[in-house]
């Protein structure tokens, strides 16, 4: 009877999560037909170097990016709000990121998302918030963390809702609160803000040691739970995933909510616990999912065309729109022979586009605008062009 009772609740929950709010003014985001994407990253979008600057030179800094955007045809850019339990907006959950000043916690006289958002609509691209869930440091040191950041106070309490690893701090991705903490966040930034998405990268379990969440899966099963600990940690994420894509369309139904997981599958369910299949191909996950298929043609165990039809065959869901995250990142470092060739991400794009992607996004902005990028810059200046003929004004 309990269990039924609960059912019940956490159906009337999600209905009630699915209602728009009454005599609202809700902003209708303007979302292109072919996604021409590419994420803009933390230290990309930071002033620390200027102690903060000022709005003059934020707005100087993001304005020249956006127009370099425009030139290469990008129409979609998924700006780095939250890369580490922190923010680049004004918040009342986290503090304000170290990359904006220097220090994390010291504030500016002005507002990073506000502006980026009205100059990227000002040239007609979409912003989409894009957020690191579970990450709080790549240092173990607890001391580079402000005092008001919740993760700090955690670690203080020497509370399980955390967890220290070799590769950093993060939040434990069973628990309930975290999950309540971070969705908050994110409902924060759909309030008060005018973005045209919110987007999440591959950041979930940040390990498969079982010490991550070994007091909640003990108490699961101590309770009468049956599933195993890779089976439960999948359910863990499925519930947080969807429980953000209600969420946010609690607010505003017309906000993209959109996933770049990584880009094999398999390691997917095995190490991060993302079920990514189920995602694209049931209703109520994403509204984009965005594999990062950063592979070669030519790579020895998953080649880039061998992996681009295993997205397309998992994601069968008419709702979601299948994009590639192409790793323009190694075309400008070279990453193999094959990497040098001047026009590898025009030839991925190709073939994407011809198994019917719906567009691609690159990692990241730095690398376009590289002269080491070579022809690939040419291809993505033409994009424009293809565009403007489309699409006369």
């Amino acid at each position: 009877m309990k269990r039924f009772l609960l059912v019940i609740l956490s159906l009337c929950f999600l209905t009630a999560c699915t209602q728009q709010p009454q005599n609202a003014e809700i902003y209708e985001p303007v979302q292109p037909e072919t996604i021409r994407g590419v994420w803009l990253f933390y230290r990309e979008i930071s002033m620390a170097d200027e102690n903060g600057g000022t709005a003059e030179s934020y707005t100087k800094k993001i304005g020249a990016i956006f127009d370099k955007c425009t030139e290469y045809g990008i129409n979609t850019v998924f700006f780095h709000v939250r890369p580490f339990a922190d923010s680049f907006y004004n918040s009342a959950l986290f503090p304000w990121s170290e990359y904006i000043t220097g220090q994390q916690g010291v504030s500016v006289a002005y507002d990073p998302l506000e502006i980026a958002i009205n100059l990227a609509h000002k040239r007609g691209i979409s912003l989409h918030a894009w957020i690191n869930p579970f990450r709080i440091s790549f240092f173990k040191d607890a001391n580079k963390l402000s005092d008001n950041n919740p993760a700090k106070k955690l670690l203080n309490a020497k509370s399980d809702r955390v967890c220290t690893l070799s590769n950093g701090i993060y939040f434990n991705p069973a628990d309930t609160e975290n999950h309540k903490l971070i969705i908050d966040g994110v409902r924060e930034i759909v309030k008060n803000y005018n973005v045209d998405g919110v987007h999440i990268d591959d950041y979930f379990y940040p390990d498969t040691a079982k010490s991550i969440d070994k007091n909640q899966y003990n108490a699961y099963v101590k309770s009468g739970g049956e599933l195993s600990l890779q089976a439960w940690r999948i359910q863990c994420i499925n519930s947080f995933v969807s429980s953000l894509y209600s969420s946010v369309k609690a607010v505003n139904r017309n906000v993209i909510v959109s996933i770049s997981p990584a880009g094999n599958i398999n390691n997917n369910l095995t190490q991060l616990y993302a079920d990514v299949e189920r995602w694209g191909s049931v209703n109520g996950y994403c509204d984009w999912l965005i594999p990062q298929i950063y592979f070669g043609f030519e790579h020895s165990t998953l080649p880039y065309e061998k992996a681009m039809k295993q997205w397309e065959k998992c994601t069968t869901c008419k709702s979601v729109k299948l994009i590639a995250g192409l790793g323009a990142y190694k075309a400008v470092s070279k990453d193999t022979d094959e990497w040098g060739s001047d026009d590898i991400i025009c030839r991925q794009w190709q073939c994407a586009e011809k198994a019917g992607y719906n567009g691609y996004v690159l990692f990241s902005y730095s690398s376009i605008v590289s002269d080491d990028f070579g022809n690939n810059a040419d291809f993505l200046k033409n994009q424009t062009a293809i565009a403007d003929e489309a699409n006369p004004q």
